[in-house]
């Protein structure tokens, strides 16, 4: 017997079922993106304290070749600093040839200057590839010879802490107001000075960059830059010399400060003397983050 035509004819879809099946797919994947973001940002946040740990493990191969002394915050003002003279123990060798350590750094080469180092880098903040890739503006001599010229460098996201004076010098009308933190210049300073324990003192951490102001300076000029300290040092804490202000961390990526500060959602890590990766909320008293700052206060470090 020969099929009818209805009993021949394939069931379709009505509209009505269609969207239903749309909205169920677009539930799901309302469901699902959140927790895709939040995979995607704790491999970031572990990359990043990844780096973190490989530049505490440079600065004590650094010290082990230099007498047990760190590297100095920066060799002088428009010279090397430290991410510069750690380029040998990141693997980046070949990049550090490139400098004479005798020069500025306007005297170096493009390729020296603008040389990309990967560790350096936050990979929820910024990827090394990433335009800008080195500085829009900031890189200016200092001494204004030729006050004209922007010299672009490459870029960094983490910091060296200098402590909580501001500076990371004693120099003129600062006398009595050298950084009391791990990093200083010119010298580098000994492992041994840094009474209060490696292990209660942070030197270094993820360096806060407003995120409207990518390689714009003075607060992001290049990170080999020593002419202007802020592109690869920050303070934190209180100082103890008035009217200075306070160095918090920073609460939101549209901070426009020189501070310490992360784009991992409540949180900033940083690294310790000892290697250890701590990751700090936004919101820790700025008591507690005074005392971690310094090197020698002396002071118990209540829990925090």
């Amino acid at each position: 017997m020969v099929a009818s035509a209805s009993s021949r004819r394939t069931r379709a879809f009505t509209l009505i079922e269609l969207l239903v099946v749309i909205a169920i797919i677009m539930l799901l994947m309302g469901l699902l993106l959140p927790s895709v973001q939040r995979v995607r940002e704790a491999a970031n946040r572990m990359a990043c304290a990844s780096n973190l740990r490989q530049i505490g493990i440079a600065f004590h191969n650094y010290a082990n070749d230099y007498n047990g002394h760190f590297p100095p915050s920066r060799l002088a003002d428009r010279r090397a600093t430290w991410a510069v003279l750690l380029m040998p123990y990141v693997e980046q060798d070949n990049i550090y040839k490139l400098w004479d350590l005798s020069k500025t750094y306007y005297q170096q080469s493009d390729a020296a200057r603008q040389g990309i180092v990967p560790v350096y880098f936050c990979p929820s903040r910024r990827r090394p590839n990433q335009a800008p890739t080195v500085s829009k503006s900031g890189d200016v001599p200092s001494d204004g010879i030729p006050s004209y010229s922007h010299f672009p460098g490459a870029l960094g996201d983490y910091a060296a802490c200098i402590g909580t004076t501001g500076m990371d010098f004693d120099g003129p009308g600062c006398v009595g107001m050298a950084s009391d933190g791990a990093l200083e210049y010119p010298v580098g300073l000994a492992i041994v000075a840094i009474t209060d324990g490696l292990s209660n003192t942070i030197i270094g951490g993820e360096k806060h960059v407003n995120i409207d102001n990518f390689g714009v300076g003075w607060l992001d000029c290049s990170y080999y830059n020593g002419d202007y300290e802020t592109g690869c040092a920050r303070c934190l804490g209180k100082s103890l010399y008035e009217p200075y202000p306070e160095f918090p961390i920073a609460d939101s990526p549209k901070n426009i400060h020189a501070l310490f500060g992360s784009y991992h959602p409540g949180f900033c890590q940083f690294l310790f003397g000892d290697g250890h990766i701590r990751s700090l909320p936004i919101t820790t008293d700025i008591n507690i983050l005074t005392l971690l700052a310094r090197r020698n206060d002396g002071q118990v470090i209540p829990d925090y």
